[in-house]
């Protein structure tokens, strides 16, 4: 086994020139748009899974990097524990069930790894930030509103993570070996899927975070969120998120835009519940039905915190609106919420606590589109920064 030194110095060191030629002479062309007042930074690529992975770091290392020096201390503890004798064995089981059940991610992930210059280890320990155990100085959050009448369907989402992410966040287009096209607002250094997405088979997803103390030996989170983004039916995106071993638990809005169905699905390593409301329904960052909900590890400081101080604030202001006539524009306005600041619907930085809203998605099932507002919404939405991406042209 590598000594821990040598692990720690390896994983910041840049790939070997010749895979970076081998990987430069056969990447595909990519269509590259930089962020405007409105948009955020826009990139699409095809070619094999290492070359999108690698098209990808390419394009934003930079912004990997820029994340990775502002969160020094957090990524420097990742490092430690990966390079620990524990964090190696678990790692190892996390690559070794990666590739058993989807290559074809590890491949992106290599490949994002060497369009950066960096160690596989330095993107790959992002992406098992959870499973490592390596709690954030303040775990992520999101929050999710959901209505359906017997006219309209609509998903509305408030990307939340660290403040550290607010200018470098980028709307990644995937044309990948499968066929099955996808559209991912993306976190640099991780795996697409994590942020709201939708397919070429009009599969979309948007993901809440759920605190947890402890991990299991399994399929790491974001790994089964980027699986989903091939999928082609309903059917199979719920098999994917539900497959076992999982290690961690994760909350998935799952819909399919053509068939105007969604899915709530809350997974622990242990269960899984799927819910299909019929009526207007939230979601904020903790566990809410009667299988799932009896998960022990249940990270319980910050369901009390962060999470039920937005689900709260949500459940009145959902309150107020009941009995009218609902628009988008309403459910805007809740998610752009700054009741019980900093923890919110709509995040800003506040002291020591550094959470933002990065973004916010709407989906429409009668119109096939997702609606990116580009920050946070309370301003987003006032000044008309958004871009709609429809679901006939990622076909």
């Amino acid at each position: 086994m590598m000594k821990r030194r040598e692990f720690l110095v390896s994983s910041l060191a840049t790939p070997v020139i010749l895979k970076q030629m081998f990987a430069a002479e056969n990447h595909s062309s990519v269509n590259y748009q930089p962020a405007t007042e409105t948009t955020f930074e826009f990139l699409e690529v095809k070619g094999s899974y290492y070359s999108i992975g690698y098209q990808t770091g390419k394009q934003f290392g930079s912004h990997i990097k820029k994340l990775i020096e502002r969160r020094a201390d957090w990524h420097r503890n990742l490092m430690v524990k990966l390079g620990s004798q524990a964090g190696q064995k678990r790692s190892a089981e996390y690559v070794q069930l990666t590739k058993k059940h989807f290559p074809h991610i590890l491949e992106e992930i290599r490949g994002l790894a060497d369009g950066s210059g960096l160690h596989f280890n330095a993107v790959w320990a992002m992406c098992i930030k959870s499973e490592l155990e390596s709690l954030d100085d303040e775990p992520t959050g999101c929050s999710t509103i959901f209505h359906k009448d017997r006219k309209q369907m609509w998903l509305f989402h408030n990307e939340d993570g660290h403040a550290a992410y607010s200018d470098i966040m980028f709307v990644l287009k995937v044309i990948p070996p499968s066929g099955v096209n996808y559209l991912s607002l993306v976190y640099p250094g991780i795996i697409t899927g994590n942020g709201p997405s939708m397919n070429s088979c009009g599969i979309i997803q948007a993901t809440n975070y759920i605190g947890s103390t402890e991990s299991e030996i399994g399929l790491p989170r974001y790994v089964i969120g980027r699986a989903v983004l091939e999928a082609k039916t309903l059917d199979e995106a719920v098999d994917i998120v539900t497959m076992e071993p999982r290690a961690y638990p994760y909350h998935h809005n799952i819909g399919h835009l053509g068939e105007k169905k969604y899915y709530s699905l809350e997974t622990t390593p242990f269960v899984f519940q799927a819910e299909e409301p019929q009526s207007t329904y939230f979601h904020t960052n903790h566990l809410l039905f009667d299988k799932t909900g009896v998960y022990k590890a249940e990270d319980e400081q910050y369901k009390q915190t962060s999470s039920l101080s937005r689900y709260k604030v949500i459940k009145q202001e959902l309150t107020a609106i009941s009995s009218g006539t609902q628009a988008p524009a309403d459910y805007l306005k809740i998610l752009s919420s700054h009741f019980q600041a900093p923890y919110s619907p709509c995040r800003h930085p506040l002291d020591d606590v550094k959470g933002a809203t990065l973004g916010t998605a709407f989906f429409d099932f009668n119109q096939n589109t997702m609606r990116l507002f580009r920050g946070n919404p309370c301003e987003a939405t006032a000044y008309s920064r958004f871009v709609d991406f429809k679901l006939d042209t990622l076909g």
